[in-house]
Parts: structure tokens; C-alpha cells; sequence
């Protein structure tokens, strides 16, 4: 019996381009995928831009969004930059109010919400049934000791959810949103800190370098507020799917990550 497939690299750029791959042989069988991604440089992912730059290239020809425009919707990094890297409070007030309307505008897909939207603003119901929503990233930030306090949180409190039952149960056949079910995070005693993330189902080719990148932005965020090292993403997909582009539309993709990629094995 064939055994799932696992992927650890310390660049994003070779990550994908395996699990790119991989998606390109046509695997039909029930075998989930784990990408583990390290390697990180001042918390950020090291890339091969040769990769980068013909991946975007085959995403613009075959009409989807560039690696960096899905990265964002799970994390804004760019405008956290450049906003001066508010403090996760703030940077929902802003986000909230300035950015996320202008993707909304941009784009309908978006109307029911962005990954990072439910992050920060996940609607939820009271007990007494009124909605309510729950910053979850300012959650996990404040459980976090400071000031020298020692006591830290119990590991299976550093969740975030994103798939919502009462939006998202709604017997579509398809849905390009949410495919990304739960972020979780983790650390150690040496001051680490890693992302867990768990896909049911991912389009490699649409949209799985980007997810990366966005989740590697996430853990920087997340590093940051809690004076942490972002040291390692490992991202979970129980269905590796290509996407909605044909093989064919693909092979001089293939072809170049096969050349570029070290010692590409399937």
C-alpha cells in the first residue's frame, strides 16, 4: 500500500514545485499530502524566483491571481508593512475599514469574507443567540506571557478557525472559499514558533504557492507580536488537487520546475 506523501524542504519555491508535481502525475488515490517548509531567514521563506516568476506567469496566462494576491488573503503583509506594523488591534481597525472593502469592490468572490477577515473577525454566536465576533489572532497574542511572566498557554488553545458551519454548509458543489479550514500554532522551549494548517482539499496549481507564502506571513505576524522566532510552516491537504487548468496548459510549467527543481524525484 502506497503511504502519504511527505514533502520537507527548507524553500517554499521547491516545496511547491514537488507538490506541483506530484499534483501533474495524477495521483487519484486517497492520499493526503504534508508540506513542511523551513529554512527561514529572518522569518521569512527562502524562494528560487526563477520558480516564482514562471509560476506567475502560467497563473496570469491561464486567468488566475498571482502568488502574491492569494498570499495576501491570508495575510496582508504588504499593507502591514506599510501601514508601520500596527499592533493586531489596530491592524483590524484598519484592515476592517480601509483594505478589506476595496478587495470586496474588487472582487465579489470576497463577500463572504477573506481567510484573514475570520482571523480577526470571526462571526460567532452568544449563547443568547446574538452574533458576536472574536479576534482570534489578538486571542493568541494575549495569552502569551510578557513581562517576564513564565506560565504559557496549554498548545491546543493557539487555534483559529475559519470554516464557518452556518455560512459555509450550504451544499454547493463547488466553492472556491473556504478551502482552508484551521491554522493552529505551535512552539517550543527555545523560543520557536510554527504554523500548522489544515486543507481538505487545495488546488496546487491555483493557489497552493500562495497559500504558502501567506501562511509564512502569518507566521511572521504572529512571531512578531509575541516575540517569537517563526521558524516552520507544515501544512496538511487531505486531497492534492491540480485545479481547474488542464494538464496540457501546464507542461511547459512542468517542464520548467523539472529543470530548475535539485534532484526532482516522484
Amino acid at each position: 500500500m502506497k503511504v502519504p506523501e511527505l514533502i520537507s524542504e527548507d524553500n517554499l519555491s521547491h516545496a511547491w514545485g514537488r507538490a506541483f508535481l506530484i499534483a501533474m502525475n495524477g495521483n487519484k488515490n486517497l492520499m493526503p499530502l504534508t508540506i513542511s517548509i523551513g529554512g527561514l531567514t529572518n522569518g521569512l521563506p527562502a524562494e528560487d524566483h526563477r520558480i516564482r516568476q514562471a509560476v506567475d506567469m502560467a497563473l496570469d496566462l491561464n486567468g488566475k491571481y498571482s502568488c502574491a494576491i492569494s498570499a495576501m488573503t491570508i495575510f496582508p503583509f504588504k499593507y502591514w508593512n506599510q501601514t508601520g506594523r500596527p499592533h493586531v488591534q489596530k491592524f483590524k481597525e484598519s484592515f476592517l475599514k480601509e483594505y478589506l472593502p476595496r478587495l470586496r469592490a474588487r472582487d465579489p468572490r470576497n463577500r463572504t469574507g477573506t481567510y484573514f477577515e475570520r482571523m480577526i473577525a470571526f462571526q460567532g454566536i452568544k449563547r443568547k443567540g446574538d452574533s458576536d465576533t472574536k479576534n482570534q489572532l489578538q486571542h493568541i497574542i494575549g495569552l502569551w506571557p510578557k513581562n517576564g511572566e513564565h506560565s504559557r498557554p496549554r498548545q491546543s488553545a493557539l487555534q483559529v478557525a475559519i470554516f464557518d458551519p452556518v455560512k459555509d454548509h450550504n451544499g454547493s458543489p463547488r466553492s472556491v472559499f473556504p478551502c482552508l479550514q484551521q491554522v493552529s500554532f505551535a512552539y517550543d522551549d527555545l523560543g520557536g514558533l510554527a504554523v500548522n494548517a489544515y486543507y481538505p482539499a487545495q488546488y496546487i496549481f491555483d493557489r497552493g504557492y500562495g497559500n504558502y507564502l501567506g501562511l509564512c506571513h502569518l507566521g511572521y505576524f504572529m512571531a512578531y507580536e509575541m516575540g517569537l522566532e517563526f521558524m516552520r510552516i507544515n501544512c496538511f491537504i487531505g486531497r492534492p488537487e491540480l485545479g481547474d487548468v488542464t494538464k496540457k496548459a501546464l507542461r511547459k510549467l512542468e517542464d520548467t520546475v523539472q529543470g530548475l527543481l535539485p534532484e526532482c524525484q516522484l
